[in-house]
């Protein structure tokens, strides 16, 4: 029997000339800064042709594997985004092969070839088994979610810029949020990122209010909140920064100033809008 693969990823140019081009994943393409692979193709027909699309996959899959390597140790991948993302390649490369009997032959195919290459091994993993259970909503999920739900209206970098703080403040404190499992979240790491925070110095060399800390773990205990509800979480995984105290002895003085309340986003709106002249 023969087993022929489908050349997916190949367009035709003028001339009889043929080109590789593939899109690079979202969160791939956001760490390489370039949305699509593409590389105009010598051979134009025969072995030579096949030859050469398996060197330029393999080469996608070398510079995709190391993104994501990449990726995840900033931080800016969870190990759910990686999974699904490797879900749903997977599906695509599992229907270009053409040729075998069944979906499991064809898996059996692919998996033999990303072997062959060292392939990205979350890929692996997602043709071979993809019924596997999902990787555990991560702080960086919690992160993302949060953005989506709470900040999608937001204007400026202000939010934006505090929320990449604050988040910062909580790597520092407890790790990278892609390593950081919300059910496995306990009132000692609420704890410890808030002692720490009240231990952080600013430019000027004074401590963090706690005013400004209790407004910083207001964001993070949100964050916590959302994606407890938006990924179905109730009941295995629970928020500990839920009642946390944040006054402690020995902790800065508060001022006047550290204790007003900032205004609420929808007055800083309708505010930016009448100072606009939009209404």
């Amino acid at each position: 029997m023969v087993v022929v693969m489908k050349l997916k990823y190949v367009d035709e140019l003028s001339g009889g000339r043929k080109r590789f081009r593939r899109r690079y994943p979202q969160a791939v393409a956001e760490v390489l800064g370039e949305s699509v692979f593409q590389v105009a193709m010598k051979a134009r027909e025969g072995a030579e042709l096949f030859t050469e699309h398996a060197k330029l996959l393999a080469e996608f899959e070398k510079i995709v594997a190391k993104a994501k390597r990449t990726a995840a140790e900033q931080g800016q991948l969870s190990p759910l985004e990686h999974w699904r993302e490797s879900i749903k390649e997977a599906e695509a490369l599992v229907a270009g092969i053409r040729g075998v009997r069944d979906e499991h032959e064809a898996r059996q195919v692919l998996a033999d070839d990303l072997r062959a290459r060292k392939a990205d091994p979350m890929l692996y993993k997602a043709v071979v088994s993809p019924e596997a259970e999902e990787p555990p909503i991560t702080m960086q999920d919690a992160k993302e979610i949060y953005r989506v739900e709470r900040m999608a209206g937001a204007h400026g970098r202000n939010q934006k810029n505090r929320l990449e703080r604050i988040c910062r403040r909580i790597e520092n404190s407890l790790g990278p949020l892609n390593k950081i499992a919300l059910v496995d979240l306990k009132r000692e790491h609420a704890r410890k990122l808030r002692d720490e925070m009240l231990a952080t110095k600013k430019k000027d060399g004074t401590f963090l209010s706690p005013s400004s800390v209790r407004r910083e773990l207001d964001m993070v205990r949100a964050m916590v909140s959302v994606a407890i509800t938006e990924h179905d979480l109730q009941g295995k995984a629970h928020n500990p920064f839920d009642g946390l105290e944040v006054a402690k002895a020995n902790t800065a003085p508060e001022t006047e100033w550290d204790k007003r309340d900032p205004l609420p986003r929808d007055i800083i709106l309708a505010m930016r809008e009448r100072m606009t002249g939009k209404c």
